[in-house]
């Protein structure tokens, strides 16, 4: 959801429920709230009188004074003509016997009385001192009416406050909906490799500050990018140049020991393919440091089916499979991946070859896909891998130990490790009970 989205929903929440919940608030605890002031009020005035103090009464109080009486019909009509003189005919509020046992035994009572006829309502409060029943009479306005009123008016400040509220936000999210989204584009122009176009915001708050780090890391990352490609240049000149140089020389040396080789005695003859094993390594090598420069171009992305792409490569080492009898196993669906064909491809090739160098008699080769990545693993039943060496497999020029195999040059593992990386994936090796596993995982783009 859009933080526009969000903001309004919120905010239009916020509203509503604040003004139901004041409708509720009002209905429910309006009445009770105006009563307790009232009879706090009441409260006052009659230990001020009790005290004998000197009270200033409200002017809309009306105090009585009537003798201590037991009859109920005596006592109401005193209380009338007390309040009220000449017009107590009008009023037709009752103190019943219960209220005046009530009375009686604690000395104070407080009733209200609703004169419909009016349309008024009056708190009457009743309590002895010395030999009389001192009364007060406070009207109470129309309670009904005035919550009424006051809904009605809050109603029209709920609008009026929603409008200024919505002005104000609209101001200010305008001004931080642009600034997010100069910020997002700032961020995807990055990601891009586009660092000439940051635009900064001229704002003293956290947008501002953003603003400003983003435009310092777009030009951190610029140089960076810029001494990066220098570095690949300069890398991919120099393993073109090493393998040109050495392809001509090595060229030479083979077509010389051939001939020698054809003019010497057959016992002597060794000594001649002794050169040329050592040549086919070298010119191997050079093939090797050509590939590492190729590594250095863009990746040309295409779709594939991977499982093909590894039964290919599985069917190119039959041969040697073959000779040295050995058992390949091999497990997989149909999964199709996005990346750069030839270089996935070398390094599936690379690690079959690794794999076919130290193993004893068995390779196992997996390939399985989830929602989130797509996994390569070749296991092999050879010698496991001392961990003191096992980080440094995939740098170039490594290898564990010397064999006379013509092609151990300590590269296929670095290669394979350079393609998963520009590929955006992971690879790692782990030694088994009985033999070394390896892993190259790749992202499911096609999931």
């Amino acid at each position: 959801m859009k933080l526009k989205r969000k903001s309004f929903i919120i905010i239009n929440l916020t509203l509503l429920i604040s003004f139901i919940l004041f409708f509720i608030l009002t209905e429910n605890f309006g009445k009770k709230y105006y009563f307790y002031k009232k009879n706090s009020e009441l409260n006052k005035i009659e230990n001020s009188i009790k005290n004998g103090n000197n009270y200033n009464l409200p002017p809309d109080i009306l105090v009585g004074n009537i003798p201590i009486l037991k009859d109920n019909f005596e006592f109401n009509n005193q209380l009338k003509l007390s309040l009220f003189q000449n017009d107590s005919w009008k009023y037709n509020f009752w103190f019943g016997n219960d209220a005046l046992k009530k009375l009686d035994e604690t000395g104070t009572i407080t009733m209200n009385f609703q004169q419909r006829n009016l349309k008024s309502s009056f708190l009457i409060r009743v309590f002895k001192k010395q030999n009389n029943f001192i009364v007060l009479c406070l009207p109470l306005s129309a309670i009904e009416e005035n919550l009424n009123l006051m809904k009605t008016f809050s109603l029209y400040i709920f609008f009026i406050i929603s409008i200024f509220i919505w002005s104000v936000y609209t101001y200010y999210f305008r001004k931080i909906t642009k600034y997010i989204s100069n910020i997002e584009l700032s961020l995807d122009k990055i990601s891009k490799k586009d660092f000439l176009e940051i635009e900064p915001i001229n704002s003293n708050d956290e947008f501002g500050n953003i603003s400003k780090k983003l435009v310092t890391v777009s030009e951190e990352l610029k140089e960076y990018f810029e001494f990066l490609n220098k570095k690949y240049e300069s890398q991919k000149y120099f393993y073109n140049s090493l393998a040109h140089e050495l392809k001509t020389p090595i060229t030479v040396i083979s077509g010389y020991t051939y001939y020698i080789k054809d003019i010497l005695q057959k016992e002597d003859q060794k000594y001649c393919d002794f050169i040329i094993n050592e040549c086919i390594g070298i010119s191997q090598l050079a093939k090797k440091f050509q590939l590492l420069a190729e590594n250095f171009k863009n990746l040309e992305i295409s779709e594939f089916y991977l499982d093909e792409l590894v039964k290919t490569s599985i069917d190119k080492f039959q041969l040697d499979f073959s000779e040295k009898n050995i058992h390949v196993e091999f497990f997989s669906n149909s999964i199709k991946i996005v990346g750069d064909y030839n270089l996935i491809k070398v390094s599936i090739d690379n690690l079959i070859s690794n794999s076919l160098k130290f193993t004893k008699d068995i390779i196992r080769i997996s390939l399985y896909s989830n929602d989130n990545m797509i996994v390569f693993s070749i296991y092999n039943n050879g010698t496991n891998i001392p961990l003191d060496k096992i980080s440094k497999i995939w740098e170039p020029f490594f290898f564990i130990e010397k064999n006379h195999k013509i092609d151990n040059w300590g590269f296929g593992l670095s290669i394979v490790a350079d393609v998963v990386k520009r590929h955006n994936g992971n690879y790692k090796v782990e030694n088994k009970d009985n033999g070394v596993e390896f892993k190259i995982i790749l992202p499911n783009i096609l999931k």
